[in-house]
């Protein structure tokens, strides 16, 4: 896989990474994720909070026609 020339993706642990990542989704999606979202990312497992978040709302938005959810998410929610 060829990564994006950024310093996002020059991290030399996964700690400074997460640290990164989150500093840029912060940045970069604060108008469309309300406040409450954004404070998922100061839990331990904020980034995966956050992702089931924003794969339910993909998935209301869409009318079902998008379902990116883990499959015991869907299969709880049938």
């Amino acid at each position: 896989m060829v990564l994006p020339d950024t310093p996002l993706y020059h991290s030399k642990t996964d700690a400074e990474f997460r640290i990164r990542m989150i500093h840029h989704i912060r940045s970069t999606f604060k108008d469309l994720l309300g406040p409450n979202d954004l404070k998922l990312l100061d839990l331990p497992n904020g980034l995966d909070q956050l992702q089931a978040r924003v794969q339910q709302m993909l998935f209301d938005t869409s009318r079902g026609e998008i379902d990116l959810r883990r499959p015991e998410v869907r299969q709880l929610a049938a």
